[in-house]
C-alpha cells in the first residue's frame, strides 16, 4: 500500500494504524441511521494512519468525506439534536468575545452561537454548507454564506478578531489548507477556537466502530497532544484547553465493556445477548474507570482549544 501524506504537514512521515472493511461501515450507517453511504467508499477497505510528527490520526484514502446531501440526511434522521443549542465550547468562545469584535463561525449550523455573540455586541458572520440551515440563519437576520472557507478567505483576509469552528475540523481531510485559510481571515493576535471529539480517552481506544466517528462523517481523530504538536506548524500559541466532562466515567466504563464483549453494534441496535454481556462486564469496568478517574484522570468526550495567532 502506498502511504499517504499527512493532511497536517504534507509529509510522508506517517504510520499505518489499522485497516477497516468498507462493507462493515456501510452496514453500520444503514442499520443505525438508514443512510446509504456505499458511494463514499471506492474500495473494499480503507485505513487509519497516524502523522508521526503530531500524533494526529486520519482516515485514508481521501474523498470519503460526506457531502451536503449526506449531512442534510443525517440531520433529518437525528432531528434538531444534530445541532446542539449550547455547549461548553460555545461558552469558551463567548467568554472571550469583546464588544465590536468581528466573529466568524465556520460551520455555524442554525446560528445559535452567532445569535448570542451578536447580542453581546459582536459583528458576526457564518459559513454553512447545509442549505436548510443557511435558510434558518437568514430568517433570523444573520449574515451567513453557503461557501467554503477557501472562498471566504479571498474576500476577508485579516478581517476577523475571532474564528470559531465547533465540531467541524474532524470532518475535514485536507487539514493544512483548511486551517491555513481559516487563519488567513484572522487578524494577528486574534483568537481561533476549535472544538472536536476528544479521541484521547475512549473513542478509538475502546470503540473503533463508533459510527459517527468514522467516514463519511469523520475524517480525522484529534486530542490535546495532536493540537499541541500542530500549533507551531500554524504559528499558533495554545492559550486554553477545556473538556466536556459530562458522563466521562460512565462513557469509558460502557465502551470498555463493549470492547471486552467484542460488540460492534451501536447502542439501540444491540441484541439481548450483547446487552447482557455489556452489563455483566460493566460490573468490572465501572470500578476500573472510577479508579482511573481518581488516579490518572479521564478527560471528557469532547475537547475545545483556544489559540492565539502569533
Amino acid at each position: 500500500m502506498t502511504h499517504p501524506l499527512s493532511p497536517v504537514n504534507n509529509t510522508a512521515n506517517v504510520t499505518l494504524i489499522e485497516t477497516f472493511q468498507s462493507a462493515d461501515i456501510i452496514k453500520l450507517y444503514k442499520d443505525q441511521f438508514g443512510i446509504d453511504v456505499h458511494h463514499f467508499f471506492k474500495g473494499e477497505t480503507f485505513s487509519l494512519f497516524q502523522c508521526n510528527q503530531t500524533g494526529y490520526r486520519f482516515y485514508y484514502p481521501q474523498g470519503m468525506d460526506g457531502d451536503g446531501a449526506f449531512y442534510a440526511g443525517l440531520q433529518q434522521k437525528m432531528g434538531d439534536g444534530y445541532y446542539h443549542d449550547w455547549k461548553f465550547e460555545n461558552q469558551l468562545a463567548y467568554d472571550n468575545i469583546k464588544r465590536n469584535d468581528k466573529v466568524l463561525d465556520i460551520g455555524c449550523g442554525t446560528g445559535k452561537f452567532l445569535m448570542r455573540a451578536k447580542e453581546k455586541g459582536a459583528e458576526v458572520c457564518g459559513l454553512e454548507l447545509n442549505e436548510k440551515a443557511v435558510g434558518v440563519c437568514r430568517e433570523k437576520g444573520l449574515e451567513v454564506y453557503n461557501e467554503l472557507i477557501s472562498e471566504h478567505a479571498v474576500k476577508k483576509e485579516g478581517y476577523y478578531d475571532m474564528v470559531c469552528m465547533f465540531q467541524v475540523l474532524e470532518h475535514i481531510y485536507d487539514v493544512k489548507n483548511f486551517l491555513d485559510d481559516s487563519l488567513k481571515v484572522l487578524k494577528k493576535g486574534g483568537i481561533i477556537v476549535i472544538a472536536v471529539p476528544n479521541n484521547e480517552p475512549y473513542f478509538k481506544s475502546y470503540d473503533k466502530y463508533a459510527t459517527l466517528n468514522l467516514p463519511p462523517h469523520h475524517m480525522g481523530l484529534w486530542n490535546k497532544k495532536a493540537f499541541e504538536k500542530s500549533a507551531s506548524l500554524f504559528n499558533l500559541k495554545m492559550k486554553d484547553v477545556q473538556y466536556d466532562e459530562k458522563g466521562a466515567i460512565k462513557g469509558e466504563a460502557y465502551l470498555r465493556a463493549k470492547n471486552m464483549a467484542n460488540v460492534i453494534s451501536p447502542a439501540g441496535l444491540q441484541t439481548s445477548s450483547e446487552l447482557l454481556k455489556i452489563l455483566l462486564l460493566g460490573i468490572i469496568t465501572l470500578p476500573l474507570s472510577i479508579i482511573k478517574k481518581i488516579t490518572k484522570g479521564i478527560n471528557g468526550s469532547h475537547i475545545a482549544v483556544l489559540f492565539e495567532k502569533l
